[in-house]
């Protein structure tokens, strides 16, 4: 299998999982501190803008990937709205978003290691 396959499977089986997860009712969702919440959310849209930036490679992260997904994040709080014992909380696009953010600077970094030197 082909490396850029297997981040595009990645990276659709991370946008099932966390949809799965950020949409599943309260009372079925494993107790903790909120501070995990918030790392669980810049963790999986960290992964999920990680292997879109992988799976399908190309320059202007920020435009192409970084606001479509940020948008992924509005939707599912918004969407929270309608689930029982969930709710919409801008901390949590704010993680997304910094989840997102750093996947960008990890992969401009990859970038720029990568590039032939002249």
């Amino acid at each position: 299998m082909n490396p850029t396959a297997l981040w595009r499977g990645c990276f659709w089986f991370s946008v099932a999982l966390t949809s799965y997860l950020s949409l599943m009712p309260q009372e079925y969702l494993p107790e903790g501190i909120d501070i995990w919440d918030k790392l669980s959310h810049a963790v999986a849209f960290g992964v999920i803008a990680l292997s879109a930036a992988l799976g399908w490679p190309h320059k202007g992260f920020l435009r192409s990937l970084a606001m479509p997904l940020l948008g992924f994040g509005m939707l599912i709080e918004v969407m929270q709205l309608l689930i029982p014992g969930r709710e919409f909380s801008l901390l949590d696009i704010l993680a997304d978003g910094v989840g997102i953010l750093l996947a960008g600077a990890v992969i401009g970094l990859r970038r720029s290691v990568a590039k032939p030197r002249q």
